[in-house]
């Protein structure tokens, strides 16, 4: 990694927000079609997310997409690499292509001066021809307004700061939130903690994770290259649950929900054996008690707040901007190309010239990357959008 002695030293073309996979996508991208980038990131080392995620967390998805351009993972990391192994493959990946990579630059504000982007750091300000914005989805978590949460007496976290079993050793825990995060932290709570709660919703959607005796990417693999009516059919067959979920109370959301099914029988197992609990969701706290919907009263030690996050470009991005309001849901099972628009709150994209394009509408040189988190997986569609965002870069501000 190289590290430039001052950030308005290195006079690069286009700057990248965010050292992630995103943003380490992008710079490959961009390395490779020879235009001159800097990214930055607030925090001290790379994909500062995946650093300290607790031991049990795994990809959802496998080897097969996971991976970034030109450096699969080793065979050692195994279908589905854990977080720890994940985090070592990008750190290597950035050592090796020595990428221009400043850590512990903190973003305060970015927006339009004249032609350019202005970005006002705390090394100073710098202009550029374009921005990419690659913070991601996870550096804002979201708490709930509930009642009372603020007079409750425990201890209350957010999934970002679950780092280890360890920390709830013995106490009594309500996770709040039932997708991936919140199913993987009571699952790993279950095995240190006296007694653990799980707060559902809307509904739980389990899927096997190997369904017909392979993972789901490897049906995938063969669907794309079947006609749309067969690859339909062999999605579905893949879309597998488990039939004893139900009786345990492990009820997938009625209707069309955006909340991601959780692949694998870990909860179930937990539920079965009696290690963690299903209860309704919380409506109201006090200081020692926590009231759910169906009316039951519980006193929890601990409540991990499943409960999401929200774009962390919100805090830099100082322009007009149209957002969406609503999640994109795919309209056919083998609808994996890029689609969404405005993914999890992000600005609405200017598709006029790509269907897939990567620049903020109305606001010329300005690209979102790290978005949309259906169809293949997060980490395939980094990949794509950082090409597709270095490739309408280097078509707009770099062609003879």
């Amino acid at each position: 990694m190289k590290q430039p002695k001052s950030l308005i030293d290195t006079s690069p073309e286009v700057l990248v927000i965010g050292a992630g996979p995103a943003g380490i996508a992008c710079a490959d991208a961009l390395q490779r079609a020879g235009v001159p980038y800097l990214v930055i990131d607030r925090a001290p080392i790379i994909a500062s997310t995946w650093h300290s995620l607790y031991p049990s967390l795994k990809l959802n998805t496998t080897r097969f997409y996971s991976h970034l351009p030109r450096a699969r993972f080793p065979l050692s990391y195994g279908m589905f690499p854990s977080a720890r192994q994940y985090y070592d493959y990008l750190l290597k990946y950035v050592q090796k292509h020595r990428f221009n990579i400043r850590l512990g630059i903190i973003v305060k504000r970015v927006s339009k001066d004249g032609e350019q982007w202005r970005a006002e750091t705390s090394e100073g300000v710098a202009h550029y021809r374009a921005v990419i914005c690659a913070t991601g989805v996870y550096g804002r978590p979201v708490m709930p307004h509930i009642e009372g949460l603020d007079r409750f007496k425990g201890r209350v976290l957010h999934a970002h700061d679950f780092k280890h079993p360890h920390q709830v050793t013995g106490q009594n825990v309500l996770v709040v939130g039932n997708g991936p995060s919140g199913i993987d932290i009571a699952v790993a709570s279950a095995h240190t903690a006296k007694h653990v709660k799980i707060a559902i919703r809307s509904g739980v959607t389990l899927i096997q994770r190997y369904p017909l005796g392979l993972p789901k990417h490897a049906w995938m693999m063969l669907a794309e290259h079947l006609p749309s009516a067969w690859c339909e059919r062999l999605m579905k067959l893949s879309n597998r649950g488990y039939q004893e979920s139900e009786r345990y109370g492990l009820v997938p959301p009625k209707g069309k929900k955006s909340l991601t099914a959780y692949q694998g029988r870990e909860l179930l197992d937990a539920v079965k054996k009696g290690i963690v609990y299903l209860v309704t969701a919380p409506i109201a706290f006090d200081e020692q008690n926590v009231t759910l919907a169906d009316g039951e009263v519980i006193c929890p030690d601990v409540v991990i707040m499943a409960t999401g996050y929200e774009p962390v470009l919100h805090e830099y991005l100082d322009v007009d901007m149209q957002f969406s309001e609503t999640y994109y849901e795919a309209s056919a099972l083998c609808e994996w190309n890029l689609t969404g628009n405005g993914q999890r709150g992000f600005p609405m994209l200017d598709r006029s010239t790509h269907p897939n394009g990567r620049e903020v509408q109305g606001q010329k040189g300005l690209y979102i990357v790290g978005v949309h988190y259906k169809g293949k997986g997060a980490m395939y569609n980094f990949n794509v959008e950082a090409q597709i965002a270095s490739e309408q870069i280097a078509s707009a501000f770099f062609s003879p």
